[in-house]
């Protein structure tokens, strides 16, 4: 080849060309993983890492449980849409047809099947806390940082103080009772796995529960 002349590019004898297959079937993906089989389990342990990560600013103390900013916001606001998605879940494995919506009209069937559901008591044993984020349910109200979650949701430029560690701590470990039941049968052959980092639970009257022997109040 001479100076001035442009190589031409060699062509491959046999081109391999990529075609188009449409959506995939869940053969071609071959065996499911972990994040696959327990998708919103894996999605809670994604949301809890997110707020221990939190703990290396703000101490998780009773005396900062006012503290707001956007972090908070960000995982409340993602909490409480993961806890209406598993509310409904919930209903329709309870049943079929259910029309259920809305906080209430989930309160209604979940405790209808789970009458013992409200009294779920979420250990953050780090800090020695205790909480009881679905507890109203006990009383036939909603609880009050969920109705504080929809005003940070549609009202935030009046609200935005309620996205806060309290509320944000709240509902993730509201989120924690919801999947826990719903995963119920996994939890028990002990396959929910890993298991959390950072909460822990308590069946009444007295057992502390540990990895290896799971209880549910209903169950």
């Amino acid at each position: 080849m001479g100076l001035g002349e442009q190589a031409t590019p060699s062509q491959p004898k046999n081109p391999q060309i990529i075609q188009r297959t449409g959506i995939p079937t869940q053969e071609s993906f071959g065996r499911p993983t972990v994040l696959t089989t327990y998708p919103h389990w894996q999605y809670f342990l994604a949301l809890e890492r997110d707020l221990i990560e939190t703990t290396y600013y703000v101490e998780m103390a009773a005396e900062n449980f006012r503290t707001f900013s956007v972090a908070y916001a960000r995982l409340f606001l993602t909490a409480g849409s993961e806890i209406d998605v598993l509310c409904k879940l919930l209903c329709h494995q309870i049943n079929a047809a259910t029309k259920a919506e809305k906080i209430d009209e989930y309160r209604q069937e979940i405790t209808a099947s789970f009458p013992r559901f409200p009294s779920m008591r979420v250990l953050v044993p780090r800090y020695a806390l205790v909480l009881e984020p679905w507890v109203a349910w006990s009383e036939q109200d909603s609880p009050q940082w969920w109705g504080l979650h929809q005003k940070v949701k549609h009202e935030r430029h009046a609200y935005y103080q309620a996205a806060n560690l309290e509320n944000t701590l709240q509902a993730v470990a509201a989120l924690f009772c919801l999947v826990l039941y719903h995963y119920q049968p996994t939890l028990y052959a002990g396959e929910l796995l890993p298991w959390t980092q950072f909460f822990g639970l308590e069946h009444e009257p007295e057992h502390l529960m540990s990895e290896a022997n799971y209880k549910l109040p209903d169950f």
